[in-house]
């Protein structure tokens, strides 16, 4: 969900904002204003209400109608709401006379596409009754009902694929989720299969070492008196003991090549934290510091990283999220929040059993699609 107005916004609200200005000129200086005066009965509207305050006003009170078009995105229930507010106070104000219709309807779309797209449950059907309530009540004061409800129909219509790009959108973030997944998978796997391989191969050096080593004890106690004899030897139990050498370190060197590259760096620290997150969520994520910052003992640097890094798994990639953590006299307290992922519980439970290695405690909290997770870690305890 976005947090934030967009340039499309901006550009929508602005085109709309002028052709109801334009067609606002129409209503005060145009062919209706003139047919109203001289009352036409085709200029009447369905249903009359008298003006209480001049035609000129028209020009201040309908961008109440279209303005909100800027949080369409931000806010699809408040948006609407302000939009219906508007247009009650344009009729209450300036009376039915007024053609509103050629705006009023690509407005409440804009609405009702943004509440199926962006909104579930009874949000969603929040965000439909009031975009249907700008076309009925505009188009049943104005025109005859079936008018309204042709019209009332097609705002319906357009919500209905709002709900059909959000299903869509659900599906690929579920796709994506379990890409992620089964790379993870993929990539446990791998390293498993390393470990395994180094495994053997330690195995079959210490096995190498015993071996050759035995071979050069019994040639070091065989030596003979005789100066020649005993140099034939030194010479043997040196040429075995080079090639004891060459085969070390030949295994040595495959265990090197088969070592991860994260196993070669240092291990991370809090000063990693930052870069940590905007390598996953980007540059407008957000960290704050509190309290009294300072080293900890590395079990509890690296433990605060993994946590931190588990609990990001768990959040969507969104801009929204917030990691703040706060340095106490006995403890050190993480608080992430954003919006949550799918299966985020597997990451949670990670960053738990890591939280409770430390004998420390982990609460999150879930509320319409946005986790907030609170770890506190003792500084002061035995690990």
């Amino acid at each position: 969900m976005n947090s934030r107005i967009g340039r499309r916004d901006v550009v929508i609200a602005v085109i709309l904002t002028a052709l109801g200005l334009l067609l606002m000129y129409d209503n005060v200086f145009g062919g209706i204003a003139d047919a109203i005066e001289s009352n036409d009965p085709e200029a009447k509207s369905t249903v009359h209400i008298g003006n209480l305050l001049p035609r000129e006003f028209a020009f201040l009170l309908f961008p109440l109608v279209t303005v909100p078009l800027l949080w369409r995105r931000v806010e699809p229930i408040k948006a609407p709401a302000a939009a219906y507010a508007g247009l009650l106070i344009n009729i209450a104000l300036l009376g039915t006379e007024f053609l509103r219709c050629g705006v009023v309807l690509p407005t409440a779309m804009f609405f009702a596409f943004a509440a199926g797209s962006r909104r579930e449950g009874r949000d969603a059907v929040a965000g439909l009754v009031l975009s249907v309530a700008l076309p009925v009540t505009d188009f049943g004061l104005t025109f005859d009902p079936l008018t309204g409800i042709i019209f009332t129909s097609a705002t319906a219509v357009v919500w209905a694929i709002g709900r059909v790009v959000r299903s869509r959108s659900k599906l690929a973030d579920e796709l994506q989720e379990r890409t992620h997944e089964l790379r993870q998978t993929r990539d446990e796997r791998a390293r498993l299969e390393v470990a395994t391989d180094r495994a053997r191969l330690s195995g079959e050096l210490d096995e190498l070492l015993h071996r050759r080593l035995g071979a050069l004890a019994e040639l070091a106690g065989d030596t003979p008196a005789d100066p020649e004899a005993a140099g034939t030897t030194l010479a043997e139990i040196e040429r075995e003991s080079r090639r004891t050498l060459e085969e070390m370190r030949g295994l040595v060197g495959v265990l090197r090549d088969d070592e991860s590259e994260s196993l070669t760096q240092p291990q991370p620290t809090l000063t990693h934290l930052e870069a940590l997150l905007t390598r996953t969520k980007g540059v407008d994520a957000r960290l704050s510091v509190q309290g009294d910052p300072r080293v900890l003992p590395p079990a509890i640097e690296l433990s605060v990283y993994r946590i931190v890094e588990h609990l990001l798994d768990a959040l969507a990639d969104s801009p929204d999220v917030e990691v703040q953590m706060r340095f106490g006299e006995s403890a050190v307290e993480l608080s992430v929040a954003g919006p949550a992922r799918r299966r985020a519980n597997a990451e949670i439970e990670r960053a738990r059993e890591r939280v409770q290695l430390h004998r420390g405690t982990l609460q999150t909290t879930t509320r319409r699609g946005r986790v907030a997770a609170v770890a506190q870690l003792p500084v002061l305890v035995e690990v």
